[in-house]
């Protein structure tokens, strides 16, 4: 199959490692499984007293049509009724920073938890989650139209805490079709992406004993899986169906993309800016500049931490030079707000806050 094109450059950042899938088997030098229940890692029931016997089985687990398919099944296998798979990059594909990209459809029903996350290739801080768990993407199959983006950090368990946030798609659910997760992380601040809507942004966790940006300033790896019970979602019922699967166009990563042009250029090395608006925070109005290096077709939207667009303030093609838009939050409650710039093929994202 064809994929969506995966230009070696994308909105300032470098195509450094994907797959593709385009093989017939899952390629070795990328990935590893994990088998079992847990146990043989010190967490029966993944540490979530989950119902599924992990396996490396083409029943499980394989490509087709250049997919990897995830599969959750109810059937007997080594003493359970549920199997599942689950994947990594440990020590095959480890990075500290960049844009995380996948784009899946989802599996749902009572009880099915699929999820794509990342998890410290080195505990430098301590166990779990004192060394830090970073979710891409999870969602609670009951719910099958909202996705989580969560940090867990602070301290090893039970002494640990968690951040996040949710998109809610506006109709339809994630099992419908094939849709973009990614999160970009630079120091000290990860935001989370939903098809390039930005939903959800962290820079506030700690770590005991240790300064910030600790954990989330060492290398992580990639986790795919499909859960299948569990305290978080709860257990299948009579309306669950079996098999359910993920399916994975592709995974990608992206590190910042170094500028190349003379000094002069690097001034103002993109189309836009999108600068701080001024008052931040804001009562009950504020102003959001931008600045265009050149003649572009401009969109500049709001949204609030859900995604959903609450204020359309531009959209039409503006001349080169500084630009400054009004934004009234009169009708709005108080919160974090986004900021979206689009120019041509240019996204630029600000976070904003309504204090009222």
């Amino acid at each position: 199959m064809i994929h969506a094109q995966s230009d070696s450059t994308k909105q300032g950042w470098q195509l450094v490692w994907s797959d593709e899938f385009e093989g017939d088997q899952l390629d070795p030098e990328k990935w590893s499984y994990q088998i079992g229940d847990g146990s043989e890692y010190g967490i029966p029931g993944w540490g979530n007293n989950e119902l599924q016997y992990y396996t490396s089985r083409q029943n499980n687990v394989f490509l087709q049509d250049g997919r990897l398919h995830i599969v959750a099944r109810e059937e007997s296998y080594n003493g359970f009724n549920h199997t599942s798979a689950r994947i990594r990059t440990i020590d095959k594909g480890d990075w500290t920073n960049g844009r995380f990209e996948i784009r899946a459809k989802l599996p749902k029903g009572q009880g099915i938890r699929p999820a794509i996350w990342m998890m410290p290739t080195h505990s430098a801080y301590g166990g779990w989650a004192a060394s830090g768990e970073i979710d891409i993407m999870e969602l609670i199959g009951h719910q099958p139209n909202i996705v989580h983006g969560t940090i867990h950090y602070g301290a090893s368990w039970p002494n640990n805490v968690h951040s996040g946030g949710s998109y809610t798609l506006p109709t339809g659910d994630f099992s419908d079709n094939f849709h973009t997760f990614s999160i970009e992380w630079e120091e000290g601040e990860i935001r989370w992406f939903m098809d390039d809507i930005h939903y959800l942004t962290l820079n506030d966790w700690y770590t005991v004993g240790f300064a910030f940006p600790a954990p989330f300033n060492q290398d992580f790896h990639f986790l795919l899986n499909i859960a299948v019970g569990g305290n978080w979602p709860g257990y299948p019922d009579h309306t669950t169906s079996f098999p359910q699967e993920m399916v994975v166009e592709y995974v990608r990563v992206y590190e910042a993309a170094q500028n190349t042009g003379t000094e002069e250029e690097a001034d103002f090395p993109v189309k836009a800016r999108l600068l701080e608006n001024y008052p931040n925070p804001f009562n009950p109005s504020t102003t959001i500049p931008f600045e265009l290096a050149q003649t572009a077709t401009v969109r500049l939207e709001v949204y609030d931490m859900l995604g959903r667009r609450v204020a359309l303030l531009v959209n039409e093609t503006r001349q080169a030079g500084m630009h400054i838009a009004m934004f009234e939050s009169a009708d709005l409650s108080s919160g974090v707000y986004i900021a979206r710039l689009v120019a041509d093929d240019q996204v630029s994202n600000r976070k904003m806050v309504l204090v009222k």
